[in-house]
């Protein structure tokens, strides 16, 4: 037991170690700001010491305006050199949505945490906002992996396995994409291996209430710090509720449904989906009291049709893969850790619900996973519709936060075999070695 926890705690540093190492390395190579919105964070970023959070219809401030006039958009282009060095209020117009920000729909939660973060950075000469903010991306990707693997051992995946998938998980596109730059997407492979392990936790013989509320309050924190990362809750609902049915259905004929109905798994998940969007109604509100204005538009409009309710329906699994931009854009090397992970997050889940003993927890955990996964995006257009009017393509980022779920499929899958259990740290340096390669 205790040569296990030696084993346990020198990976987890292993991993910490893994993240600090990938977001170092990659930070200073960014010499423009990220197409994923990170213009918009960086205003909000800049605004948590003097307002806390940004209003609806709210003008972007000077620093921000400032900072992507100098630098341009990967992948996207540069402003003329005079934006930089006499950028005039007359040129608003040429800014994104006009000047306007879109990242008012946020809480402060990603944006003050990252901002105390990045304090401490100051102290050691990083003295330029952003580069702090996207310092701290390290923190997020740490705690992710290390929740992942603690969560694959409680499964009971053997550590070889969880250690490279751990790994995977760092060296990721989704990571890359979400834990370098200033993003709300860093919270996302967060939010997924935190409700992984709060499943883990009632799983456990004997969890009590201490472990439901725990569960209940990671939904809500996870769903704060931005609603997509409600699938990860999902996944570990829709978890519960199988197990739930399942053992009311191996019970006594006549009293399966009073069986369900009481389970007190069923209770945590039910909760845990209200709770969570309950903060998020309770942020609406807030949000409409402090607006200035209407709000800025935001993405291309598109009739919601049924033949784009279809492509929802496979947008995400294994869409995930490719983190936020198509690989081909951003180099071989993502090409790679794109396809390794597919590959994982394909047979992992399939295999695994091919596999798995029928009643198990292990085929709770593949179903869930798969049912979330492709009913998430058309259930997600509908809503996005309904809320702003309008549909637009869906981007593949929004559903990152059931990653550490389909990677969990494939530590178990993988677990019950020598030789798949040497693949997975292989796939996972591989990767790795990958992201460290790409140039920003």
């Amino acid at each position: 037991m205790r040569s296990h926890r030696v084993i346990d705690t020198t990976i987890c540093i292993l991993l910490v170690l893994a993240a600090m190492i990938l977001t170092a390395w990659q930070v200073p190579k960014h010499d423009t700001v990220s197409p994923i919105d990170e213009y918009v964070y960086i205003d909000y970023l800049a605004k948590v010491p003097t307002q806390l959070v940004v209003h609806r219809g709210e003008d972007t401030g000077e620093y921000a305006r400032h900072y992507l006039s100098c630098h341009g958009v990967r992948a996207i282009g540069f402003y003329p050199e005079s934006f930089c060095e006499h950028w005039q209020p007359s040129d608003v117009e040429r800014m994104p949505q006009a000047g306007k920000t879109t990242a008012d729909i946020y809480t402060p939660l990603y944006f003050a945490a990252t901002w105390v973060m990045a304090q401490p950075l100051h102290l050691i000469g990083v003295d330029d906002l952003t580069a702090a903010g996207r310092l701290t991306g390290w923190t997020w990707l740490a705690a992710a992996a290390v929740l992942l693997y603690l969560s694959l051992r409680r499964l009971r995946v053997h550590p070889v396995v969880a250690g490279g998938l751990g790994l995977l998980l760092v060296g990721s596109l989704p990571a890359y994409w979400s834990n370098t730059y200033v993003s709300t997407d860093a919270t996302a492979l967060l939010a997924g291996s935190l409700m992984l392990f709060g499943v883990t936790m009632l799983l456990r013989p004997g969890a009590g209430r201490r472990a439901r509320s725990l569960f209940v309050l990671f939904a809500l924190l996870i769903t704060l710090a931005k609603l997509q990362n409600l699938m990860a809750v999902a996944v570990a609902a829709l978890l519960l509720a199988i197990l739930a049915a399942g053992e009311a259905i191996r019970g006594e004929r006549g009293r399966r449904m009073r069986g369900f109905v009481r389970d007190r798994r069923l209770h945590t998940a039910v909760i845990a989906l209200v709770v969570a969007l309950a903060g998020q109604v309770v942020w609406l509100v807030i949000r409409n009291a402090i607006a200035v204005e209407s709000g800025a538009y935001e993405g291309a409009p598109a009739p919601l049709s049924k033949t784009a309710l279809v492509s929802e329906i496979f947008k995400f699994f294994p869409g995930v893969a490719v983190g936020a931009l198509d690989p081909a854009m951003v180099g071989f090397a993502a090409r790679i850790a794109s396809t390794l992970m597919t590959w994982v997050i394909v047979a992992g889940v399939l295999g695994l619900l091919a596999v798995a003993r029928r009643g198990s927890s292990h085929e709770a955990l593949a179903l869930s996973s798969f049912v979330v996964a492709l009913l998430a995006g058309p259930l997600l257009a509908v809503a996005t519709t309904a809320m702003s009017g309008y549909y637009f393509d869906l981007p593949v980022r929004y559903g990152m936060s059931m990653l550490s779920f389909f990677l969990a499929c494939a530590g178990v899958l993988f677990t019950r075999s020598i030789w798949t259990r040497f693949l997975a740290p292989g796939v996972g340096i591989l990767s790795y070695v990958a992201m460290l390669s790409l140039s920003g």
